[in-house]
């Protein structure tokens, strides 16, 4: 009987995914016991090769591909939700990888609850392009899904916890009574807004579900070199802000808790912003600030228009 299903949105990274499917058809737990589901998200590259390549190199494991041609990453985790099977639902990203354990540790973990359990979340472990430079703190690397910010102790997650979308486990009935991921809100296209994991696990706890955290559910993540620059940072921060925008206006609409407003830290002197193009890494907190800020402010005033 199949008990879990992983689902791997990706869109045109075909040699990330072969390094991810592989780490997946090395699991502990019998082939007959979880299936794969890559939703290829407007792929225009060799995905479907790849995905047909490890199913024959892997007779005994039950791999498919469905497509989804809506850019979304919210729209992709969905559509591998529809086309799956098994009472639980783990979600990995196109470039990480688990080690053998993965699997039958999210299994062992939701048996040892009751119903009301969720969610299971696990830590990530970065894997370096390039050398993890002096300037990226240990507060930066959540935004690079490098680490989590949840401690090195098993426990349940508050209302302020947040998991990591692309290291969970979710109970299949808990995921559909919460109807699933906000299409309105994850990456998509040149849209970076991010959140949908969030609101997720907030409709989770309204509808009386617990959300877990397991350190040793480890998720090793691909960190790629042009995002330790700090136009990157910026860049992400600034998208940051646009999401929490997003975020609030959702939840406002569903009914669940707003955060109370904030303070904005938006120099009025033209001078304050002469770093916006350099690749400099001084004050970088102080300027990730003030781009957060300012995406905030835009999508706010409508100028950078999101859907609620």
């Amino acid at each position: 009987m199949t008990e879990i299903s992983v689902v791997i949105p990706t869109h045109n990274r075909a040699a990330f995914l072969e390094l991810c499917l592989v780490s997946l058809c090395k699991q502990s737990i019998d082939p007959s016991r979880f299936e794969i589901c890559v939703v290829a998200n407007a792929c225009t590259d060799n995905t479907p090769d790849v995905v047909e390549e490890i199913a024959a190199l892997h007779p005994s494991h039950r791999i498919l591909m469905v497509e989804e041609p809506i850019a979304g990453v919210s729209r992709a985790r969905n559509r591998g939700l529809r086309a799956t099977q098994a009472p639980l639902v783990a979600h990995i990203d196109d470039d990480g990888t688990v080690y053998p354990d993965w699997l039958e540790r999210f299994i062992v973990r939701f048996a040892e609850f009751g119903e009301d359990v969720a969610g299971i979340s696990g830590e990530i472990e970065p894997v370096w392009e390039s050398p993890r430079p002096a300037w990226v703190t240990e507060d930066m690397l959540p935004p690079l899904s490098a680490k989590t910010t949840l401690g090195s102790e098993p426990r349940f997650l508050r209302e302020d916890d947040w998991g990591m979308e692309g290291n969970c486990c979710y109970r299949r009935a808990a995921l559909e009574y919460a109807d699933n991921f906000s299409e309105q809100l994850g990456r998509s296209g040149t849209y970076l807004l991010s959140g949908e994991g969030t609101c997720l696990e907030h409709r989770i706890r309204k509808n009386g579900g617990r959300l877990f955290f397991d350190p040793e559910i480890v998720l090793r993540h691909f960190i790629h070199a042009d995002r330790l620059r700090p136009l990157w940072f910026r860049h992400r921060y600034f998208w940051q802000g646009v999401s929490c925008v997003a975020v609030r206006r959702y939840k406002a609409k569903h009914g669940l808790p707003v955060d109370a407003d904030k303070s904005l830290n938006l120099p009025l002197k033209k001078e304050a912003w002469a770093f916006i193009e350099q690749e400099t890494t001084d004050n970088m907190e102080d300027s990730m600030i003030r781009f957060h800020d300012l995406g905030f402010v835009l999508a706010l005033s409508g100028i950078i228009p999101i859907e609620s």
